[in-house]
């Protein structure tokens, strides 16, 4: 036995040769891939799904029907369950180095090894906010600050965050994702949160927490902002070539994809990247690799002055714009988006923040709401961050009545 790459200690038996030996002769005449004997494909790969099946053809069957979109290698034989990963004898590969030589198992190289994305590369075409940019491309996705050139219309480009610092010019440009850091309780439950400032604002609370429930509590590195960053980096940020397990896992996006500046997409940019984020968790939630799954609601923002030229002042104006009755608007795109994942098979849970929030601070349109949420902010104060983190472990412990 092994770990699809990763040898496991004790020699074969007489019986599982035979095996595998019997399953390599069956699947000759129902697989038309060439088969490498005595073959692993896990060191260093993206795993798709943890599978287990009758024998080695039907492994294959599966990389060439339900993942072929995604599938370009596969791997058959039996995986013990460890701490990491559950029992399974097929895995799958969306992304795949080298083969590598593990006892006892079947591998198949479909299509060539797809290599590691491409460093960063110089800045490409001029633009305003992400959405000019191809989401769906590797490289050149993002519209990030590109200085000392002139000034035009395509490249002027409104800076995130607070602060008058204005416009700059900009340019589409490659990002390389940072990985998740590893967990430090294996024993604890793992908790995964993937999120902008809103979930970096209840961090601290929450963890403490759900700590005290034995969960472990990790946040992917910095900021996910944006549905385009999150669609490229997904897969750093869950390690499923890590064959890394995740007990619960929540996940938003919308705030930043909603603001007037350099990280703006439209409402359907965001639903066809959000649909992929999605589709690539419930992936690993399929596959074992992923519990459960919780989609969290963007949280409302005041309806009060918006940054632009009759208002500079972030003190009293809201920078970079937001409009409430967007995120009801991509909130409701994202309701459709896990809708209809779950009716493919996924089991998404919602936490709907956007309701708490509005409910603590008197419903739609209210443009202030003193000790909760800070003046001409989508942030909130010490109070506020407390509140949220208390109402979204409800969700995660199932404390929540809704």
């Amino acid at each position: 036995a092994s770990h699809c790459g990763r040898p496991v200690a004790g020699p074969a038996s007489l019986t599982m040769l035979v095996a595998i030996w019997a399953a390599t002769m069956a699947s000759r005449d129902t697989c038309g891939d060439t088969l490498l004997n005595n073959t692993g494909l896990g060191s260093g790969g993206t795993v798709s799904a943890l599978l287990n099946v009758s024998a080695v053809g039907e492994c294959c069957d599966q990389c060439h029907t339900n993942y072929h979109d995604e599938c370009v290698g596969w791997t058959y034989g039996g995986t013990p369950q460890d701490a990491a990963i559950p029992p399974h004898n097929c895995a799958i590969f969306s992304r795949i180095t080298r083969p590598s030589p593990v006892n006892n198992h079947i591998s198949a190289v479909v299509g060539g090894v797809k290599p590691s994305p491409p460093p960063p590369g110089p800045p490409g075409s001029p633009c305003r906010a992400d959405l000019d940019c191809n989401p769906d491309t590797a490289v050149q996705w993002r519209c990030l600050v590109n200085k000392g050139q002139p000034p035009s219309p395509a490249n002027n480009c409104h800076l995130p965050g607070p602060g008058t610092a204005g416009n700059s010019t900009c340019a589409c440009s490659s990002v390389t994702c940072a990985i998740t850091k590893d967990s430090t309780n294996k024993t604890a439950i793992q908790y995964l949160m993937i999120g902008d400032s809103i979930s970096m604002g209840m961090q601290n609370d929450l963890s403490q927490i759900v700590s005290a429930h034995n969960w472990e509590l990790t946040h992917n590195p910095g900021n996910a902002a944006s549905s385009n960053l999150g669609a490229h980096c997904v897969s750093d940020w869950t390690q499923p070539g890590s064959r890394k397990k995740w007990d619960v896992l929540s996940y938003n996006f919308g705030l930043h994809d909603l603001g007037y500046d350099t990280e703006r997409i439209n409402v359907e940019q965001y639903t066809a990247l959000l649909q992929n984020i999605t589709e690539a968790i419930a992936s690993l939630q399929k596959s074992g690799l992923v519990n459960r799954v919780i989609w969290v609601t963007s949280t409302p923002v005041p309806t009060v002055p918006v940054y632009g030229p009759s208002c500079n002042k972030t003190a009293t104006c809201l920078n970079p714009p937001r409009f409430n009755s967007d995120v009801v608007l991509y909130n409701q795109a994202a309701a459709q988006v896990v809708q209809a994942a779950n009716s493919a098979g996924a089991k998404i849970e919602t936490a709907d923040l956007y309701d708490f929030v509005l409910k603590k601070c008197g419903g739609a349109g209210y443009a202030h709401c003193d000790g909760f949420q800070l003046p001409a902010n989508v942030h909130y104060t010490p109070e506020g961050w407390s509140a949220l983190a208390v109402e979204m472990s409800g969700y995660l412990l199932n404390q929540t009545d809704h």
